[in-house]
């Protein structure tokens, strides 16, 4: 089998040792905050991620950007020029044009480097879900399977997997383009909460709304039950918007309805957490 590196945007939240072991390599992507263009790169080399929400905390104005062509191919060709094939796992195209940026540089690249493979993933999906389908991928590649059988089965395993968010701020979906200011400024008035899960083409849809924290999490309980497979062991993806007492909660009542869940938390990933805003909280896993 012909060797290959592994890589995956900073939109997915993936659990620290993999990348600390080698086993794939983060890419990273930016975002802008009052003006002034930020790195994020999930270590010490771009911005602290607790840092970014004090900033959403404070309602600063921010925005994300896009992946460019040029800066595929300026991340891939160092790899490529060396002979190394490579795949790599995207932000879902329903929420961001990365991956068509990253198509076209793929293009460009194999013009040039025609012996060498290189595939992107579009995931469907982001943050702790796109953290599964990154683990899948690690799994295969350890495994023996080729990079064309690893792309394969993603492409299927996408499919299976599921994740619903609890929003506590309102303005941050209107600021996205979710909801309208209307909706926002009633919601808010209201103290409804907009539940969201990932549709089959990687957009998000608003599932469900509740009056409060508390019914919420239920609400989410619920998702989880009538999606996973409860009585097996599985891995949980839990992704918080650095609030962890709330993550730590709904880890506990995942764990009460699910002894056998391995559940992974980690701080929500900023360019997801932009959209999403503060005391937002992802909950992603495999279905049944």
């Amino acid at each position: 089998m012909k060797d290959y590196l592994l890589f995956m945007d900073v939109s997915g939240d993936v659990e620290r040792s993999y990348v600390e072991l080698g086993k794939i390599k983060l890419l990273p992507m930016e975002f802008v905050i009052n003006g002034e263009v930020y790195t994020y790169t999930d270590d010490e080399n771009g911005m602290d991620a607790v840092k970014f929400y004090d900033f959403v905390r404070e309602k600063a104005p921010m925005s994300t950007t896009q992946i460019s062509p040029a800066k595929w191919v300026e991340f891939f060709e160092p790899y490529a020029q060396q002979g190394q094939s490579l795949m790599c796992l995207c932000l879902s195209s329903g929420l961001s044009s990365s991956y068509n940026s990253a198509t076209i540089a793929v293009e460009e690249l194999k013009e040039k480097y025609p012996d060498v493979d290189i595939i992107v993933v579009d995931s469907l999906r982001a943050t702790g879900i796109e953290g599964l389908i990154a683990e899948r991928m690690i799994e295969n590649k350890d495994k023996g399977l080729s990079i064309q059988e690893n792309c394969a089965d993603l492409l299927e395993f996408r499919t299976k997997t599921f994740a619903c968010a609890y929003v506590d701020d309102l303005d941050a979906l209107k600021r996205g383009g979710r909801i309208s200011k209307t909706v926002a400024f009633v919601g808010g008035l209201l103290g409804i909460k907009p539940l969201i899960q990932f549709l089959p083409n990687g957009t998000l849809d608003m599932w469900g709304k509740q009056r409060g924290y508390k019914l919420s999490i239920q609400n989410m309980i619920q998702y989880y039950l009538d999606r996973a497979d409860v009585d097996n062991a599985h891995t949980v993806y839990i992704t918080h918007a650095n609030d962890i007492n709330y993550a730590n909660e709904l880890a506990q009542k995942i764990k009460d309805v699910s002894p056998l869940a391995e559940i992974k938390i980690r701080i929500l990933s900023p360019i997801i957490g932009v959209h999403l805003g503060p005391s937002a909280m992802v909950l992603a896993f495999v279905g049944k």
